[in-house]
């Protein structure tokens, strides 16, 4: 089976990409994929989320072998990774929280996670990459295909679930998991490969003074899969045009290593060889 990395090595879509563009910012996601610049620096909670992904493999890999993982080991891989992590983000731009407070702050979230593991779970993937054919209501497929790397799957009482780990700030809306394009991208992945559709939940660890964990379950239908189709259409329409427009006032502006770059594209007189990027 091809990794994530091998399946980026040619044109395609992604999950992020396509909510980079539509979500958060078109600009953005110009600068990045398509013209390739390097933004001025890394955001905490990007290089963050990376450390805490990297336990949350080694968690269910334990699992999948049979073991339940110990809490302190678990706690102790994040100080160790997340050390790591700084030594090759060497861009990260610190602000309110001193690595040393991230790190305290990722064990302890690392913690709140390994005690709310359900033990009937089992599991049965951990990083399954996918790459399949984006196809229309009408049978048309895309040039591009949709790739993907699914965190986890786990089955309970015959019934299988797609788990995505993620870390927020703030506890997440209701209607969030049902809204976001994360679970279409994935589980329609996910049907191409397997010929199923199983559920979709988010495990949210909530970065409270004390972390809490929420499971956010939804699923989908094949009208919303024929939709994310139609929209990725739509976009590549925009992309040839570069119909790209900056998000000013987006929750993600402040945090962007692209600011500088965006103060000044409007003054870019020079057009850029537009190509669908990774």
């Amino acid at each position: 089976m091809s990794t994530l990395s091998e399946y980026r090595n040619r044109p395609h879509w992604s999950f992020s990409a396509l909510n980079q563009f539509v979500n958060i910012c078109s600009l953005q996601y110009a600068f990045q994929r398509v013209m390739k610049l390097q933004p001025s620096f890394t955001q905490p909670s990007l290089s963050f989320g990376t450390a805490f992904h990297r336990v949350c493999e080694w968690i269910n890999l334990t699992r999948k072998d049979g073991c339940m993982p110990k809490k302190a080991e678990a706690t102790d891989l994040f100080k160790t990774i997340w050390e790591r992590q700084i030594q090759e983000d060497k861009r990260i731009k610190f602000d309110d929280k001193t690595p040393d407070d991230l790190s305290q702050q990722g064990q302890q979230m690392i913690g709140c996670l390994v005690d709310n593991l359900d033990p009937a779970e089992q599991v049965l993937t951990v990083n399954e990459a996918f790459a399949v054919p984006l196809v229309d209501a009408s049978g048309e497929s895309l040039e591009a295909p949709l790739i993907g790397e699914i965190d986890t799957v786990v089955e309970k009482d015959g019934r299988k679930t797609i788990i995505d780990w993620k870390t927020s700030g703030s506890r997440w809306p209701k209607q969030k998991a049902g809204l976001d394009m994360q679970p279409t991208a994935f589980l329609y992945g996910y049907q191409h490969t397997h010929g199923e559709i199983p559920d979709f939940r988010f495990d949210v660890i909530v970065k409270n003074a004390k972390p809490v964990m929420e499971q956010h379950l939804t699923s989908r239908t094949q009208d919303q899969f024929d939709r994310m189709v139609h929209l990725v259409r739509r976009v590549e329409k925009m992309i040839a045009a570069e119909h790209w427009l900056p998000s000013a006032q987006s929750f993600y502006c402040g945090g962007c290593g692209y600011q500088d770059a965006c103060q000044a594209w409007h003054r870019e007189a020079s057009r850029v060889s537009v190509r669908l990027a990774a």
